[in-house]
């Protein structure tokens, strides 16, 4: 996809005032930059989760899956 994000489902790897990390648990090796949720709500470390990001980084955490 050359200019939009796919939506994955992924895991919260941590939890910081920078933001979420999450790795993902549908391609390997896959790891977000800090990214925030898109409703303000709040996860913690372990949590599974859909997110997506752009190519250039940014993206936002969905929901708890």
């Amino acid at each position: 996809m050359e200019y939009g994000a796919i939506i994955e489902r992924g895991k919260v790897l941590t939890v910081k005032v920078e933001g979420y990390t999450v790795a993902s648990l549908d391609r390997e090796g896959i790891e977000s930059p800090p990214i925030f949720p898109m409703d303000g709500r709040s996860y913690t470390v372990g949590d599974t989760v859909y997110y997506f990001l752009f190519r250039d980084g940014t993206g936002r955490i969905l929901c708890k899956a």
